[in-house]
């Protein structure tokens, strides 16, 4: 009973009433015995049990209190999440409630049973530690020895528990055992860590602004500023101060228009973010490009509270990519639009025009002479030269016109809103004659021409190529019309550029088909008494499968430009070590001369072919000349001098065609390994011209101081033989004497002529 009475409140209570009930009834009773009471005629002893009843109805009313108290107190260690374990004085395992054993069966990938908690009873409880995977003690600011984390990794997670230690004591105050609590604070650990995480994120991301490279600029939600870093004032050349609760309106440029801000808060409002290239103003003035980011921050409500803008200075990047444009669009030496550009512009040109119902005009333009030029003067001169005259076609212009440089001495004009030929007609006379001025280059006075091509749009073609085709077709008609002229595209150019075509769709299976065939023409010497024979030019002509004869003049340029003339050239070379053998066959010894065209020079194909044939045709001995025209030796001079060493190496004769329709001078004429020098059929043509008659005196006197022999072309009178035999003219040849005869019909002639 002293043990109930001092136990806890419910337990007093309920031992004070059956207490009480037990002496109230042996009080009575003992009063009775004693005789204190009186006799008197009443019975108590009913009323005594009435009271003894009262009290013990009460005592027992109370008395299921006694019974739930312990049973609640078990269901609640049963059932609660936090796991309880009991040890006694010993560090046994006396009682683990089901949590415990739930998490221990679980380390042992074993299912929950209630009755193996049985296992645990009676093992140490640093032995139950070790079911327990990775368990670690984690020293907190709060820890004590009452109190501690531990920390466990399973199934790839890290779990938190908080420790609480509990003594048990007797009622003497001895210690009998104690009582562990583990709580789970996982989730609270990693909100925790979260936190913190989230704290040094920010730490971070405050250090990263202030240090950051691109400028950072914050608003509130009404977009006044609240936050720049440094970089934006550095970039910037605003103060902190300048800037805070400003609108970012003092930035603007002014290069941007309304549009340009409708749409960037438009991105905003709809996405939350803008990104794009945006030109603002520096504090002093200053105007300069900017890649910005704009992004809105909401809050939980779902109400912009922020924006933030970061930004990149790319002034640099824009100087580079201007660069870059220039050079992807401009021609380099000159300035001016390069291929690329020349044919987007036409493109747009075109659709423009399309648009407005105005014509376009564009002149293709190439330069008369400037390949001898570049090449006698070099490169350098050359690179001036086209410098001044993309000068000189930019100033003929108007600004809104376009000047471009195809590449080497091409250039074209694109002339839009066009109204009249008269109009295109007048520019080009401005062009061509602006062009004929002198120019000086390197202290040197230089005249240059130009010929241009013209095709109108939408009247001879709509689109680029068409136009680009026609008018190359009318540069070209211009050229042969005798340069420094312009030309309009026509039906006619259009016909003979299909000619041109299937010519040199023929010239590819001529070769093949065997239909070229080589005529000599007689090269005549005055003795004194007589005219001999002494030599013979050979002249190719084309006689096609149809039987249609086609003259040099007609093919050799066609086979030029699409390089048919390399083969051609090779098959002459070879051909006329044939005529040599059958000439000497028929007892002819004679000098036979050739053409040759400066594309064969080219990577050396004419003195490595040369070689071969003449490797081929050993010890066969024929005088053979060969005939450059005096416009390719200035074309290269040093190059051509080269070559024709080689040539003359082999003991081959080296003659110069046409002489005097070039740009002679002593300098080089003494300087090449040339025999003869062949005066062109214009001087022949001319010799009785008063003006003229000093001509042909002054090339022939001038080649015999060179110690070389003349040749006069085209001779066809009487007077011509008179006044070229008077001024020492060694050799002659023309209709005067014969036409171009085939083999044949030369070999009766020479042999009637010469009297053979």
């Amino acid at each position: 009973m002293i043990k109930a009475i001092k136990s806890p409140k419910l337990y007093r209570r309920q031992s004070t009433f059956i207490f009480t009930g037990a002496i109230v009834s042996i009080g009575i009773n003992f009063l009775f015995i004693s005789a204190n009471f009186k006799s008197v005629f009443i019975d108590v002893t009913p009323i005594c049990m009435l009271l003894t009843l009262i009290v013990l109805y009460l005592g027992m009313f109370h008395m299921p209190k006694l019974v739930i108290v312990p049973i609640a107190r078990d269901l609640l260690i049963e059932n609660i999440k936090d796991i309880v374990i009991i040890v006694d004085s010993s560090n046994k395992i006396i009682d683990i409630n089901p949590a415990g054993i739930k998490l221990i069966m679980s380390f042992k990938n074993k299912k929950f049973n209630i009755k193996q908690g049985m296992n645990f009873i009676g093992i140490k409880f640093n032995d139950l530690l070790k079911f327990v995977p990775d368990i670690k003690h984690v020293t907190t600011v709060s820890d004590t020895s009452n109190e501690y984390t531990i920390t466990f990794n399973f199934n790839n997670k890290t779990f938190y528990y908080r420790v609480y230690k509990s003594s048990i004591f007797d009622t003497d105050k001895s210690e009998i055992g104690r009582l562990f609590t583990f709580h789970n604070i996982t989730k609270m650990q990693e909100y925790t860590n979260n936190l913190k995480q989230l704290n040094d994120e920010l730490l971070i991301s405050y250090r990263i602004i202030g240090t950051a490279m691109e400028g950072i600029l914050m608003t509130d939600a009404s977009g006044n500023i609240i936050k720049v870093n440094d970089s934006f004032q550095r970039v910037s050349g605003y103060k902190k101060d300048d800037l805070i609760g400003k609108n970012p309106r003092i930035l603007k440029s002014g290069r941007h228009d309304k549009t340009f801000y409708l749409n960037m808060w438009h991105s905003l409002s709809t996405n939350g973010y803008w990104e794009g290239e945006i030109w603002n103003k520096k504090k002093n003035g200053k105007i300069y490009p900017k890649w910005m980011s704009i992004t809105s921050l909401k809050g939980s409500d779902g109400a912009v509270e922020n924006y933030i803008s970061i930004s990149t200075d790319i002034s640099k990047i824009k100087k580079t990519e201007d660069k870059l444009h220039s050079l992807a669009y401009y021609d380099l030496l000159t300035g001016i639009p390069n291929r690329t550009l020349f044919y987007e512009r036409l493109e747009r040109s075109l659709i423009r025009a399309n648009d407005n119902k105005k014509a376009v005009a564009l002149l293709f333009m190439d330069l008369d002479g400037f390949k001898v030029i570049n090449d006698s003067l070099g490169h350098a001169a050359g690179d001036l030269l086209l410098k001044e005259v993309a000068a000189r076609i930019k100033s003929s212009i108007r600004k809104s016109d376009t000047v471009s440089r195809l590449g080497g001495d091409e250039f074209t004009v694109i002339l839009e809103n066009v109204d009249s030929h008269e109009y295109v007609q007048a520019v080009s006379e401005v062009i061509i004659d602006k062009i004929l001025l002198p120019y000086s280059i390197l202290d040197r006075e230089i005249t240059l021409g130009v010929s241009i091509g013209i095709a109108l749009a939408p009247y001879d073609e709509s689109t680029v190529e068409g136009l680009m085709r026609k008018a190359d077709a009318a540069m070209y008609d211009a050229k042969e019309s005798g340069k420094g002229k312009y030309s309009f595209s026509s039906k006619e150019i259009e016909k003979r550029n299909q000619e041109i075509l299937e010519m040199q769709i023929r010239l590819n299976a001529a070769l093949h088909n065997k239909e070229f065939i080589l005529y000599l023409q007689p090269q005549t010497a005055f003795d004194g008494n007589e005219f001999k024979i002494v030599g013979a030019e050979a002249l190719i002509r084309w006689e096609t499968a149809d039987g249609k004869i086609f003259t040099p003049d007609k093919f050799i340029p066609v086979s030029e430009n699409n390089r048919m003339i390399i083969p051609i050239g090779n098959w002459i070379l070879e051909e006329i070590f044939k005529i040599d053998r059958i000439l000497k066959s028929s007892g002819i010894n004679i000098k036979l001369s050739i053409n040759v065209s400066s594309k064969q020079f080219e990577n050396n194909n004419l003195v490595s072919k040369i070689k071969e044939i003449f490797k081929e045709n050993s010890p066969q001995n024929i005088d053979l000349v060969i005939e450059i025209t005096e416009s390719f030796l200035m074309q290269n001079t040093e190059k051509a001098i080269q070559n024709l060493q080689k040539i003359k190496e082999l003991g081959i004769g080296i003659s110069i065609d046409d002489f005097g329709t070039g740009f002679s001078s002593l300098s080089y004429l003494t300087r090449l390994p040339a025999d003869y020098l062949k005066i062109d059929k214009s001087f022949i043509d001319d010799i009785a011209n008063i003006n003229h008659k000093n001509i042909t005196p002054s090339i022939i006197s001038m080649a015999k101081t060179l110690n070389l022999k003349t040749v006069a072309e085209g001779v066809e009178t009487q007077e011509q033989i008179n006044r070229l035999i008077d001024e020492g003219c060694d050799e002659l040849q023309g209709y005067y004497f014969s036409k171009p005869l085939i083999i044949s019909d030369f070999i009766k002639y020479i042999k009637q002529y010469n009297k053979i």
